[in-house]
């Protein structure tokens, strides 16, 4: 056994594959950082490598000087192989050892993937200390490379593993083989005597990262639990997948297609595995069950796959056929009739869409957090390009979530009781109460006059010995000088936190809003860009944070199932944490002080619909927003109109004003009175509100322009719902207040 990987920086190669992908998604949720690669299937963010290409493998592994490298690239079509023996020995044999020198040139450490076609297939299952003996050029090709690794590399992890598998319909793993098939109803014929280990490729990742960080080396077998014929497997899928299992066809495979041999009675034992991580292998039910939420999740998506048409399914359809012609006419859009129509500052947009969604997720009852959630949360992340995002009941409870993970005992930079966090004084008050919930000083420094965000030039001058992390909202999606803000909190070792709550599609220097901070925050509410009711969410962009954000959320737990799976860590009874017994489920084993903070599948499915209409939502914000700022700019001598960084380009929540010679009072109250909505700035100068009189705060410098805004700033709304001829009207009601008030 190696020592363990104290520093955390892997290079996975292959990680467009199956398991490569797998991999890297276990490295990421415990804090690697992770640089992948992939060639014909290339994803963002990956270099382009070629297995086959000695020179570029040796210069990426010299570039990237990883602790870790993951190889889990192979050339793995057994009957190609048995047609191009002298390609299956230069990828799978010559190309694996080239990169076993090169990781051992920078001093890493190499995982490899073997496989149960070692064997013969006469005598399974088998054990680490079975002797192989393959039956094709694909098993004697991954025999050789093997031996070759335990003979020369000593430090390297060899994983014997079998019968991959997971939900990627773009992948040509037999699930999706299943999947497909069935799904156009077509017959399947399948192995009845070829017998394995289906093992689900996210547990293979999962126990490759604790076998990497415990030291591991040498040979091991990681595989799922159960051990069965390919075609009972196939039956299980289709049950799975609400398909037809009297589709699968077992035969012989004597009777099936197929230049290479194949080795029939196999399968891995896993006792070495059991010992080193105290627990049984991942059943076949744990692991079909997080399958069929994927496959959930995925058949959701719009324009995703779909399965065969059943009784239910057309059942369904008919019922959301019916939403949708109701949508049509419960919520036709209301005339508008001005000075009796009211225009509200914000308020839900939506189609049937939305609709249809919810009564979806309702049908399906899986009222908890599910596979609706699990799109969102993919869609998000993609949207606005961060390392991860974890949905949370509301926008402050994502405010509260975020503060809280900084300050958790396992993170070794975390802020503690006594520690200080910029903030701006004009801010909503859930911004604030998480830094004092936590037992950490606000440091507040005043706002702008006209962006009302923290002043970038104050914030130098208010770190103290205990400041420890910046907060600042990007007042009514007008974003914060982001970077200064990061380069003094980099400079100074400083948490910074985004609160995008009212900012969702705002940028920065080309960049998106959120992206900037270590964690950022999001709101869901009626008001907000888009709406699930109630939501939010907690995005990631520093490593190691995710899985607090997680805990937190879930009631603190360290355990990181998701509702209704049971063990994806693959040792559920085989922990030990805090002053526990040995073994003390990890469903119910709590590293944090955490909280309830889920919404409902229902809500992340209004939300998925809501996310396909953002594009059209902030064009719609933005077109309002400059057509109010052209009809105000003639009462400048009496308004102050706001501004905004030349770098830049907000999604506007609202249309700040704040009135000159202390005006607002009489103003705000004839808009009202002429059916114009109208809000404060929030919270004002925080320190004024009842709450926050005696809070334990530091205030650095004056608060001048934050009592201006106390006085004299409110907002008007500009959101989608508020249509040209509605806009006219309210600059027409600001021209007959200054032609006959003043």
């Amino acid at each position: 056994m190696a020592k363990p990987i104290s520093a955390k920086r892997a290079l996975v190669i292959g990680a467009s594959g199956q398991v490569g992908g797998a991999v890297c998604r276990a490295l990421e949720q415990q804090g690697w950082t992770v640089i992948g690669t992939g060639l014909s299937h290339l994803q963002a963010g990956f270099r382009r490598l070629a297995l086959g290409d000695a020179a570029g493998v040796s210069a990426l592994i010299q570039e990237v000087e990883p602790e870790l490298v993951v190889l889990a690239a192979y050339y793995g079509n057994v009957n190609l192989c048995e047609r191009e023996p002298g390609k299956t020995e230069e990828l799978n044999v010559a190309g694996t050892l080239q990169v076993a020198a090169a990781a051992t040139e920078v001093g890493a450490r190499l995982i490899w993937y073997s496989t149960d076609y070692v064997f013969d297939g006469k005598a399974g299952p088998y054990d680490e200390a079975a002797t192989p003996n393959p039956v094709n050029v694909y098993g004697r090709a991954k025999l050789a490379a093997e031996s070759a690794l335990l003979r020369g590399h000593p430090d390297a992890l060899v994983i014997r593993t079998t019968q991959v598998f997971s939900w990627e319909p773009e992948s040509m793993n037999f699930a999706m083989q299943v999947w497909r098939t069935l799904s156009s109803g077509t017959p399947m014929r399948v192995a009845s005597d070829q017998i394995g280990n289906p093992t689900l490729a996210d547990y293979l990742g999962e126990v490759t990262v604790r076998l990497a960080e415990a030291g591991v080396t040498g040979l091991i077998n990681v595989v799922g639990g159960d051990r069965l014929a390919r075609s009972e497997f196939a039956r299980r899928l289709a049950r799975t997948f609400a398909l037809d299992p009297d589709l699968i066809l077992p035969v012989p495979t004597s009777e099936m297609a197929g230049e290479a041999a194949r080795p029939l009675e196999t399968g891995l034992r896993t006792a070495r595995l059991e010992a080193l991580l105290g627990t049984s292998p991942l059943s076949l039910d744990d692991s079909l069950t997080r399958v069929r939420r994927q496959w959930r999740t995925a058949t959701h998506r719009p324009g995703g796959p779909k399965s065969v048409t059943t009784e239910a399914a057309v059942l369904k359809q008919e019922i959301l056929e019916k939403v949708r012609a109701y949508h049509a006419v419960a919520h036709a859009q209301p005339e508008f009739i001005p000075g009796r129509s009211r225009l509200n500052y914000a308020g839900r947009v939506f189609g049937p869409e939305e609709i249809v969604n919810l009564v979806d997720a309702s049908l399906d009852f899986w009222l908890t957090l599910g596979p609706w959630g699990d799109l969102f949360e993919q869609n998000l992340r993609r949207r606005i390009g961060v390392r991860d995002t974890v949905l949370v009941n509301s926008g402050s409870s994502a405010n509260l979530v975020a503060v809280t993970a900084i300050t958790a005992p396992n993170i070794p930079d975390g802020l503690r009781p006594g520690d200080e966090v910029i903030t701006p004084a004009v801010t909503f008050p859930t911004a604030l109460a998480p830094i004092l919930q936590n037992q950490l000083v606000p440091v507040l420094v005043d706002c702008e006059l006209g962006t009302y965000n923290l002043d970038p030039n104050l914030i130098e001058a208010a770190i103290g010995p205990r400041t420890r992390a910046i907060l600042s909202p990007h007042t009514l999606g007008n974003p914060f000088d982001l970077a200064a803000a990061r380069d003094i909190a980099n400079r100074h070792n400083l948490f910074l936190i985004e609160d995008c709550c009212d900012a969702l599609g705002s940028t920065f220097a080309g960049r998106q809003v959120g992206t900037f901070g270590d964690l950022s925050t999001i709101s869901f509410f009626p008001a907000h860009h888009i709406t699930m009711g109630e939501g939010g969410a907690v995005m990631v962009n520093r490593p190691g944070l995710a899985r607090v954000v997680r805990s937190l959320r879930d009631w603190g737990r360290d355990c990181w199932c998701a509702p209704g799976e049971s063990n994806s860590c693959g040792k559920r009874f085989g922990w030990c944490l805090g002053d526990m017994p040995q073994g003390y489920d990890h469903k119910f084993t709590y590293t944090h002080v955490g909280y309830n903070l889920k919404p409902t599948d229902m809500q992340a499915a209004v939300g998925v619909a809501q996310l396909e209409r953002l594009d059209g939502f902030i064009a719609a914000r933005r077109a309002n927003f400059a057509h109010l700022y052209a009809g105000l700019q003639a009462f400048e001598n009496e308004l102050v109109l706001p501004r905004w960084d030349p770098r830049a380009e907000p999604s506007w929540f609202g249309f700040p004003i704040t009135v000159r010679n202390g005006r607002r009072s009489e103003l705000v109250q004839w808009l009202e009175e002429s059916q114009i909505e109208t809000r404060d700035m929030f919270g004002g100068q925080i320190l004024r509100q009842p709450a926050y009189r005696n809070a334990n705060v530091r205030v650095a410098g004056d608060l001048a322009n934050s009592n201006v805004v106390a006085e004299s700033t409110f907002f008007l709304g500009v959101y989608p719902g508020l249509r040209p001829e509605m806009l006219d009207y309210m600059l027409a009601r600001f021209k007959a207040f200054f032609e006959t008030r003043l």
